[in-house]
């Protein structure tokens, strides 16, 4: 009865765990006793083995898929903006300093992996940070940091430069150029998209979207030749200014699609307009917006390069016109424009904002090494030198230096 006894342990254990029984409660056990143990304790090793490679690869799968958020993410922090560089992903996150040491982010960033780019290669795409095809590192300089996406047969560079508005004295934002070089033995179409998750329009009051002064609240295209020139996402306290065609630029998008963030994202390339829809894509979101830039794909020759840009940063009324990068090429203009002359009507003792006085600093940082570099090559000219002067005396009266 020993046998019989031990199928019956097996069976109240097997019960207990919820493991389904594979005969009805009323098989008989006479002259089968052995057999039915053995059966048991086959079933039990079996499922007890089964549910233990299951709690185990879903632990290896949740690590996994973890994993990208716990490498390393590069900071870099420039008069009120802050940028992160995802290096595990490929993916980047922005925030704005709305107060001294508090920033908030200009798009959802919870997940960053929810704004991305892709390319599309002789009609294939590839989704860069999660494509195999691609190897992703950091790279730029400081001043101008990078992502930068490698294959045998194409490199992506997604290069950023801090700017300032023309309403803004402290850095408020970026510009972000898009560099294709085609590296592979023959001449390829190369096309390039940039999905952004915006969310600040969504939930509240704001509508989701001002494009010039135009308010959004349904799906829209702009395409290249109109006359817009940039879009708007707010809440209450915080507002987002994306560049449609800014003046001036080349390697202006083809196209910025407003859409429900889903469809966007779902897409291998391009998806197609549904004008007069809203937000929605139910049952999967609702009131879910983000924008798409289009880049059309372009041939380019072996060894060829190709730049796109676009511009993201806090709300101006003057939008992006002569806005400038926190390191401009002209080191004359740079210099004597970095710090505005002082306003007549303000006193010499109020308070320097926060951002400004680390704009200063990045500013101090910047001319240092300038000056290192013409006592290397001991050359310098007059107007380089008159220009170095302006900003010293500039700065001495912003903090009342003697």
């Amino acid at each position: 009865m020993k046998e019989q006894g031990t199928a019956h342990d097996i069976l109240k254990f097997l019960k207990y765990r919820g493991f389904p029984k594979p005969f009805p409660s009323n098989h008989r056990t006479e002259g089968s006793r052995f057999a039915l143990t053995e059966f048991w304790e086959r079933i039990y090793r079996q499922n007890f083995l089964a549910a233990s490679w299951r709690r185990y690869f879903l632990v290896i799968s949740l690590l996994m898929g973890a994993l990208p958020f716990f490498l390393s993410a590069s900071e870099y922090t420039d008069g009120r903006i802050r940028l992160v560089l995802h290096e595990g992903t490929g993916r980047f996150s922005l925030y704005y300093m709305t107060s001294p040491s508090r920033y908030e982010a200009f798009f959802v960033d919870q997940d960053p992996r929810t704004s991305f780019l892709s390319v599309i290669v002789n009609d294939r795409s590839y989704k860069l940070g999660e494509t195999s095809a691609f190897r992703t590192r950091i790279g730029g300089t400081g001043q101008n940091p990078a992502v930068i996406f490698e294959s045998s047969f194409l490199s992506v560079t997604q290069e950023f430069a801090f700017i300032k508005t023309p309403g803004s004295q402290a850095s408020n934002g970026i510009r972000m150029t898009l560099r294709l070089e085609n590296r592979a033995s023959q001449q390829a179409s190369v096309g390039i998209r940039m999905l952004l998750d915006t969310n600040l329009g969504e939930g509240g009051s704001q509508p989701h979207f001002i494009i010039d002064s135009r308010s959004i609240n349904l799906e829209t295209l702009i395409e290249s030749g109109g006359a817009e020139q940039r879009w708007v996402s707010r809440n209450n306290h915080l507002s987002l200014m994306g560049s449609i065609a800014p003046a001036g630029e080349r390697g202006k998008p083809d196209a910025v699609h407003f859409a429900n963030w889903k469809r966007l994202s779902d897409v291998s390339w391009k998806l197609s307009y549904s004008a007069g829809r809203n937000f929605n894509y139910p049952p999967y979101s609702v009131g879910d917006s983000a924008v798409c830039y289009y880049f059309n794909p372009i041939p380019l020759a072996r060894g060829e390069t190709q730049e796109f840009s676009l511009y993201l940063s806090a709300e101006d009324e003057l939008g992006f016109e002569s806005q400038n990068t926190a390191l401009g090429e002209n080191i004359s203009r740079f210099l004597a424009e970095s710090i505005p002359l002082p306003d007549a009507s303000s006193s010499v003792n109020a308070p320097v904002d926060d951002a400004v006085r680390q704009s200063d600093i990045n500013l101090l940082r910047e001319l240092i090494a300038r000056i290192d570099e013409y006592i290397a090559s001991e050359s310098i000219t007059d107007e380089e030198l008159a220009a170095i002067e302006t900003v010293i005396n500039r700065l001495k009266t912003r903090y009342n230096v003697k």
